[in-house]
């Protein structure tokens, strides 16, 4: 028999609404097969008296026991699926039948164990997105490198949001459950009939809104991977925003490294990683290195292996790059003694820091929403190359 499935048109704790919904369906033709956690399942089929009601469940029960069941059948109800291990729903099967609670403060007192429950997950819920909050606050404020910490760790600015959104919707049925127990307590007699299509659209947008987050945190890590790449150098294609050692160097006795470091058909001693993220959609890790080749005595080096290591980073926030930029400076702190410090001006960057210690440079610049790291060891001067990386930036973006 073919199955329909239907999407629940408000919370199943307002059961006014959720008993209307039903019956409307059972008169339609539709009839009740199981209740999911998102999709309900009918079958179509004729009842003469459509009628369904919803009863919380004790002790996380998923199906009523048999003497239960036989009582209920002597007065005119069956056994039609089990919702979440919060509910119990009945079907009429005849028209005589009386309805499954005649007591308002005895039927209260069946949803007492339920509301606990609820009350209690709401609490969890409520909390939760504070103490994620807190601890990505205190992780910001007692890291050395903040920016870079929050660069890496987009999830957090989604999953925050979606808990509080997630508590906000616990909170809420909890209080509609609550608000229907004290209607019984008080000896008023139960409300079978709502209107649930009010609001129906607004509802649907709101759940649509707060799911949104929760899908986002899901698929990143799709994302990043099919974003993401590393690759041999010379097998890149694009244009990447970095100086070739070769380049640097402009030396005749200049060569690559005679060796290869394969992993994964890539060469680690001239690669290139790109990784995105919503916040750095574009983050470039570039290594390069050159042969040893002896050179004239500098410094008590007859020898050098040139190499060069550059990071980029195109960020989504421009005002992060410059706290970025300001970080990376902090890599200075721990530069041998004797390193020369110069503050350069360059009219396609905002600011560029070069560093400059026996036997490796380090220069950093900083240009709009782009900021970029160079460490290269060798004896060529960066100071001389910001035109050639200057392009090679603005082209990329």
């Amino acid at each position: 028999m073919k199955q329909i499935y239907q999407l629940p048109p408000c919370s199943i704790y307002d059961v006014p609404a959720m008993e209307t919904w039903l019956t409307d369906l059972a008169r339609s033709g539709l009839h009740l097969v199981k209740a999911g956690r998102r999709y309900w399942v009918f079958t179509r089929k004729h009842v003469s008296d459509p009628c369904l009601r919803m009863e919380p469940v004790i002790d996380r029960q998923t199906a009523p026991t048999d003497e239960v069941a036989e009582y209920y059948a002597l007065s005119g109800w069956e056994f039609a699926a089990c919702l979440q291990e919060s509910f119990l729903i009945w079907r009429r099967t005849r028209p005589d039948a009386g309805e499954l609670h005649s007591d308002p403060v005895i039927h209260s007192m069946a949803y007492e164990q339920l509301y606990r429950r609820l009350r209690k997950n709401a609490i969890c819920a409520a909390i939760l997105p504070f103490v994620l909050l807190a601890l990505f606050a205190c992780g910001l404020l007692l890291s050395p490198n903040p920016v870079t910490l929050l660069l890496a760790n987009p999830s957090m600015l989604l999953l925050i949001p979606a808990e509080m959104l997630s508590g906000i919707h616990a909170v809420h049925q909890t209080l509609e459950l609550r608000r229907l127990k004290q209607l019984l307590a008080n000896g008023l007699p139960a409300v079978h009939e709502k209107d649930y299509r009010k609001g129906l659209l607004l509802r649907r947008g709101i759940h649509a809104a707060a799911s949104l987050p929760f899908l986002m945190v899901l698929i990143l890590p799709l994302i990043v991977f099919l974003q993401s790449w590393k690759k041999t150098v010379t097998d890149v294609r694009t244009a990447m925003p970095y100086l070739p050692l070769d380049v640097i160097e402009q030396e005749e006795g200049f060569s690559w490294h005679t060796d290869t470091y394969m992993r994964g058909n890539v060469n680690l001693f001239n690669s290139a990683a790109r990784t995105w993220s919503p916040l750095v959609p574009v983050h470039y890790e570039i290594y390069q290195q050159g042969a040893v080749r002896q050179v004239q005595q500098h410094n008590g080096q007859p020898e050098i292996e040139p190499s060069a290591r550059t990071e980029y980073f195109q960020l989504a926030v421009p005002d992060l790059a410059e706290p970025l930029y300001n970080e990376q400076l902090k890599r200075l702190r721990h530069c041998e003694p004797g390193t020369v410090i110069t503050e350069l001006c360059h009219p396609a960057f905002d600011h560029v820091t070069l560093a400059v210690s026996q036997g490796y440079s380090q220069l950093f610049a900083h240009r709009g929403g782009q900021v970029i790291y160079i460490r290269y060891f060798g004896p060529a001067d960066l100071s001389e190359k910001l035109d050639l990386l200057a392009d090679a930036v603005l082209h990329c973006g």
